[in-house]
């Protein structure tokens, strides 16, 4: 018997029938991988082994990675998760199990939870061989071949494990995902897929990030506003060249029309800014921690924003891209999309904001422009920035106010919800 399901992988493992009711080990099984793959960070494995063998049920602790590798290749996958699990309750953080583990459970077809490992061994291992081998095998058998691509880009020393060589390609072939995944991407879900996509970048989980907005430019190609929102991701994960591509793509859907004239120049300014990027970061890794040493290098000190302010009648998703000019403000620019059930605008911006501790106030002015017309609006933001511990990503939870300058158009209010993520450091 086996139970399936996303965002976790609840298989049996070895616990003999004699020593346990079928309840009960049902439930021990669920707690022991899903210890293994990190979903309860308060319980430790050692902690859980040394319950484990007070109860006598240890089950195979030990058995040799070679054991996996052969049931891997004779295509026995949940056997060979069941031996993984067990392998990393005593080398939890060994990268090669954790990357062979992550490729064993998408050739499972259990996608969400191979990349939650993905993204656990990428901050591990900083872009070593294995690692970047195997997150590339679990992208493309998801069907992000692009994303696969752009991961073993200039990378020195990258190749092919030995064990896996003679199965990899026909794996990829037989097992890869034929279908798109289009979860979240309806027109009433993509504000939350798209707030998650910039969550998961601020809170460090690159590859989960990068998939989401790969997800949601493929499904909505023609919206420059996604492709602004997944360069930042891009840049952040080191990945320069591409961000380079999604920006152009951008520029290009603005085509010649003259309302988005401004918006255009600033992604071009943009644009030159990652293109300098990239061509100094070709001899390095792309891994997350690569993105912190142009701006020190630089000295700028720098944020950026992705959310998203819902009312009644009216949603808005917004981007946007600061400078702080001291320890505790910061002036952004912000391009964002609006809309109401009968049309809509893409807004511009300029806001200052200023930080007291947990609470952010900030104040500026937005414009709103389509449907042959351009409306101004004066904004006030004031609410709770929750920082990480290492001050470099902030949940924010904002109550917004717009009042327009000219008279017969109503005053807007709502909660927006974003994440702000945030480089060098501040003086």
């Amino acid at each position: 018997m086996s139970i399936r399901k996303n965002f976790s992988y609840n298989r049996q493992l070895s616990v003999p029938e004699s020593s346990i009711g079928l309840n009960i080990k049902k439930s021990l099984l669920v707690l022991l991988v899903l210890t293994v793959t990190g979903f309860f960070a308060g319980i430790s494995p050692s902690a859980f082994t040394r319950a484990a063998v007070a109860s006598g049920n240890t089950g195979k602790l030990a058995e040799p990675v070679e054991t996996a590798h052969g049931l891997v290749l004779t295509e026995n996958f949940e056997n060979a998760l069941s031996v993984y699990a067990n392998l990393l309750l005593k080398d939890s953080l060994n990268g090669s199990l954790n990357a062979e583990f992550a490729y064993v459970l998408a050739l499972e077809g259990i996608y969400d939870a191979a990349l939650i490992r993905i993204d656990k061994i990428w901050t591990i291992n900083q872009g070593t061989a294995e690692t970047v081998y195997y997150t590339s095998q679990v992208l493309s058998l998801m069907g992000y071949d692009v994303l696969a691509a752009e991961i073993v880009k200039n990378r020195n020393g990258y190749s092919e494990p030995k064990w896996i060589s003679p199965k990899a390609g026909a794996f990829l072939e037989k097992y890869k995902r034929t279908a798109p995944d289009t979860t979240g991407l309806s027109p009433s879900g993509i504000v939350k897929t798209f707030n998650q996509a910039n969550k998961n970048a601020a809170q460090g989980q690159t590859i989960q990030s990068l998939v989401l907005f790969d997800k949601i430019t493929g499904r909505y190609p023609d919206e420059y506003f996604f492709y602004v929102g997944y360069s930042l991701a891009l840049e952040k994960a080191g990945m320069q060249e591409k961000a380079v591509q999604v920006t152009e793509r951008a520029i290009s859907l603005l085509g010649d029309d003259p309302e988005q004239e401004r918006v255009k120049q600033i992604l071009d300014q943009r644009l030159i800014m990652l293109k300098g990027k990239s061509d100094s970061d070709h001899s390095n890794q792309k891994t997350p921690s690569s993105t912190n040493t142009t701006n020190e290098q630089g000295g700028l000190n720098l944020m950026a924003y992705g959310g998203g302010f819902i009312s009644k009648g009216f949603t808005n998703i917004n981007v946007r891209a600061g400078i702080f000019f001291t320890k505790n403000s910061y002036a952004t620019l912000d391009v964002g999309l609006s809309g109401t059930s009968s049309a809509v605008y893409t807004n511009l911006g300029l806001t200052v904001y200023n930080r007291q501790k947990i609470f952010v106030g900030g104040f500026g002015l937005t414009g709103s422009f389509g449907e042959g017309n351009s409306v101004f609006y004066s904004k006030i933001s004031v609410g709770p920035s929750i920082m990480n511990k290492k001050g470099t990503a902030s949940l924010d939870i904002f109550l917004d106010g717009k009042m327009p300058l000219k008279k017969g158009y109503p005053t807007v209010m709502g909660i927006s919800v974003g994440e702000s993520i945030y480089f060098g450091k501040r003086k």
